[in-house]
């Protein structure tokens, strides 16, 4: 299965591609302050909104897997683990992304959640694009039962130091995807953020952990990200299906 790398509007080759964007939301729910079963059903009901509103394409959530933070970063960037859990989102444009996000049951949901287990959190969104097959794109089949979902956010100080980050983004995966893809990347979209301009999203989707751990040490993983100047990021890592169940959120 190919993988999809193509961001805010750039091509794809001869591809089609089908444009999506990314919404991903980092939660704190401080463990001390919060019980597990509480921390676990404040992200269920965040990640179940999908069913109880239109516009979601697919969604994921997780909490965050200690032992995977930090894997394959050649240094320590500001941020890392300072988030225990994610959601994601997939919208097909910005107006379903928009009208979701005003929806009063998804406020309604967002004010509970946030206020009663949430310590902190950040959300950005990010438009890329995805071969056009239907499995890919709402995550459906049994190539896409399970998985890893790997999200990052990379802090630059600049617009201009994300845009570039974003081209390199592009032109690495442009040169060595075929290797990638070989390295265990199921999916990848990334793109500079909507709401800050200054920050980059990243989702990587990967079969199984093994899969991860083995891209994720390659010097592939460290180029893309551009790991050696990175100096602000959160990334949050959980299972998928079957493998998020092993691991009970």
């Amino acid at each position: 299965m190919k993988i999809s790398a193509v961001s805010g509007g750039g091509g794809g080759g001869e591809r089609k591609e089908q444009s999506v964007v990314e919404q991903l939301i980092f939660l704190r729910i401080d463990p001390e302050q919060v019980e597990p079963e509480d921390a676990r059903e404040c992200v269920e009901n965040i990640w179940s909104l999908q069913y109880q509103t239109a516009g979601v394409v697919c969604s994921s959530a997780g909490a965050s897997l200690e032992e995977k933070i930090g894997s394959g970063l050649l240094g320590s960037p500001k941020g890392l683990g300072y988030f225990t859990h994610a959601v994601h989102f997939r919208f097909p444009g910005r107006d379903q992304m928009d009208t979701f996000v005003q929806s009063p049951v998804v406020q309604k949901v967002f004010a509970k959640e946030f206020t009663s287990s949430c310590a902190d959190r950040a959300a950005l969104s990010f438009v890329s694009s995805i071969p056009e097959d239907l499995f890919a794109i709402f995550r459906k089949g049994q190539d896409w039962d399970e998985g890893f979902d790997h999200l990052m956010v990379i802090r630059c100080d600049t617009t201009g130091e994300a845009t570039a980050r974003v081209a390199g983004m592009r032109k690495q995966v442009e040169e060595h995807q075929p290797r990638m893809e070989e390295y265990g990347i199921q999916q990848l979209t990334f793109g500079v953020a909507i709401e800050n301009e200054k920050q980059i999203g990243v989702l990587m989707r990967f079969r199984n952990e093994y899969d991860f751990d083995y891209f994720t040490k390659s010097i592939l993983y460290a180029n893309f990200i551009g790991s050696s100047s990175v100096n602000s990021m959160s990334i949050v890592t959980y299972g998928v299906g079957s493998q998020q169940e092993s691991r009970h959120l």
